[in-house]
């Protein structure tokens, strides 16, 4: 091959490398003719939200400047006229009002007034794109829209919505949240007052009172308390001079330190009122950027997780629907044992059988979940050097980060109550009575709710005996209306509504395998609702309930064949007494 022959490839091959970085160095920052062609109505021919890296909006003598965060991705940053994170929320509808934009009308240059002293001029860079616009005076129509001419790309009318959002001033893109952090980000709180100081400690998914290893404080307090933080978002915001005068003594100090230590931590300082408005209370902000302004509400609901008792009264961190596997069972070795594990939308009982619940038996494993979640004690207290002897242990697992909870609990005591031991923090709680029986282990918990086998519909009742209302009643369906013994017309709407109340009604929980004697069903308040039906051979059938102790917001019952307990309804038990005529 000769030399110049050679030469030819290598020459057309750096030509082809200079041609491919001029298109990607120079043209890229060039709106092309497509583009102008495809999106000539819009506003800005060429706009990608997510490429947009930085806004400058001048109005008048201010100069705001929004710039994206390192990390190319949602966070903003005000740097001029201060310097502070921006609210996206806000930042996000200027940039899509930026995109969505169309001119309203074309107009002569001559025709625009007030371009040449703009009330906004505005520098935006796309990309490699750099965008320069002012926007003038109000056009005569239609309403709101004004004129505005973009560098390169003409002079026209634009629509009230762009207009109202360049026009907005640095103040509407501030971000308002004095706490930036979500509970999950947390290590440290720090809340006090005058006279009284709370502070909370992160271990692990929990928080720990005074340090990690203090009682664990209330899930649902600390989750309230940050939903407070969350919303304390400034109103209004106000000088820093007056602002200093308000917090001069302070009301409440707040000092938040995140568990990334490459985070600033936040204090924030509660004052007086603000200055004309009664309703509201000056709020500070001291580091790690300075944010005055005036927020209404929070600071009373601060002020109350002081005077709330932090301790957690619950047994268990986990909630009901977080727990992946539940045991119960009794320490003696040979006493009864419940153990259960979530399988799909139902749970699999493997102890004391190995099966799939049903789906009726599936609320009741729910129910067994709910009431073990949400029981809470008489009181709590630290276990150091308390004398515990454990008698049943409850274990719960949690779903996702398979978490391990254990309580134990004792023998009752004189008084009927339980002590529960939590193995999270050593906290001994004391459980009432009816809360503490959830904790046994009792197969029956797994039992279906479903009361009647086999069921039965409400116009087969032909009879009703009820003892619970203020006189004992019977009510026999005669001639198509209820009457009494002695003949008298009954009240049809209320004899229906008790037969088809209980015709439908349902154990809330299954509490014990029988009547121990302290639930009610044996004393002198108890009573009892009968119903006779007519069945499809035309005989006839009983079935009824006794109704015992009002507890746990329902009544304890059992049914007249049986001497296992449940918790029924409040409902049941109020339509049982009242009376029917």
């Amino acid at each position: 091959m000769k030399p110049s022959s050679a030469v030819m490839p290598v020459a057309l091959i750096v030509l082809a490398a200079g041609a491919a970085a001029y298109a990607f160095l120079v043209d890229r920052a060039a709106i092309s003719d497509g583009e102008r062609e495809a999106r000539k109505r819009d506003v800005l021919p060429s706009f990608r939200v997510d490429e947009v890296r930085r806004m400058e909006l001048t109005h008048g003598p201010e100069v705001l400047v929004l710039e994206r965060g390192p990390d190319a991705g949602a966070t903003w940053m005000m740097t001029s006229p201060r310097h502070e994170r921006a609210d996206p929320a806000v930042v996000d509808v200027l940039t899509r009002e930026l995109e969505m934009a169309t001119r309203v009308r074309d107009v002569p240059p001559a025709e625009a007034s007030g371009l040449d002293a703009p009330r906004v001029r505005g520098r935006i860079s796309v990309g490699a794109i750099e965008y320069t616009f002012v926007l003038g005076d109000d056009a005569p129509r239609p309403a709101g829209a004004a004129y505005m001419r973009v560098d390169g790309e003409g002079t026209f009318v634009a629509g009230r919505s762009l207009c109202v959002q360049l026009l907005r001033g640095a103040d509407a893109y501030r971000d308002r949240t004095f706490v930036r952090y979500g509970v999950g980000e947390v290590a440290r709180l720090d809340l006090r007052d005058s006279t009284r100081s709370l502070t909370l400690e992160r271990k692990g998914t929990t928080f720990r009172i005074g340090d990690a290893g203090g009682l664990r404080a209330s899930r649902t307090g600390v989750d309230r308390l940050f939903g407070v933080l969350a919303e304390m978002r400034a109103e209004s915001f106000l000088d820093d001079a007056l602002a200093d005068v308000a917090t001069a003594k302070p009301t409440l100090t707040l000092v938040v330190q995140p568990r990334d230590v490459s985070r600033p931590r936040i204090t924030v300082l509660v004052g007086d009122r603000c200055p004309g408005d009664a309703e509201r209370f000056v709020v500070v902000r001291t580091e790690p950027e300075r944010m005055s302004g005036c927020v209404a509400k929070s600071t009373g609901l601060l002020q109350g997780a002081l005077e709330d008792e932090p301790a957690d009264k619950r047994p268990f961190f986990v909630r009901a629907d977080e727990m992946e596997e539940l045991r119960l069972e009794s320490l003696s070795g040979d006493g009864p044992r419940v153990d259960i594990a979530r399988r799909g939308a139902g749970w699999r009982e493997r102890a004391p059988e190995d099966r799939d619940l049903t789906g009726e038996e599936v609320d009741s494993a729910n129910a067994l979940a709910g009431a073990l979640s949400n029981a809470a004690a008489v009181e709590v207290r630290p276990g150091a050097g308390q004398a515990f002897v454990a008698r049943w242990r409850v274990t719960a697992v949690r779903t996702g980060t398979e978490t391990t909870e254990v309580v134990d609990l004792a023998s009752p005591g004189s008084d009927g109550t339980t002590l529960a031991e939590r193995a999270d923090d050593g906290a001994i709680l004391r459980l009432s009575q009816p809360v503490a029986r959830h904790f046994e282990p009792r197969p029956i918990a797994l039992r279906s709710p479903v009361l009647w086998q086999p069921s039965f519909d409400a116009a087969s009742v032909i009879a009703i005996d009820d003892s619970c209302g203020p006189v004992p009643q019977h009510l026999a369906m005669r001639e198509g209306l209820w009457k009494t013994r002695g003949g008298k017309v009954a009240g049809a709407a209320a004899a229906n509504g008790l037969a088809d109340t209980f015709a439908h009604a349902r154990a809330t929980s299954w509490i014990s395998e029988k009547d121990d004697g302290t639930f009610g069903l044996s004393s002198a308040g108890s009573c009892s609702v009968t119903l006779t039906l007519v069945t499809d051979d035309g005989g006839t059938r009983r079935v009824g309930l006794v109704l015992g102790a009002a507890e746990e917001g329902g009544v304890y019952a059992r049914t007249l064949d049986s001497e296992a307990v449940f918790l029924a309804p409040a409902a049941l038990g109020e339509i049982a007494g009242r009376p029917q005529l």
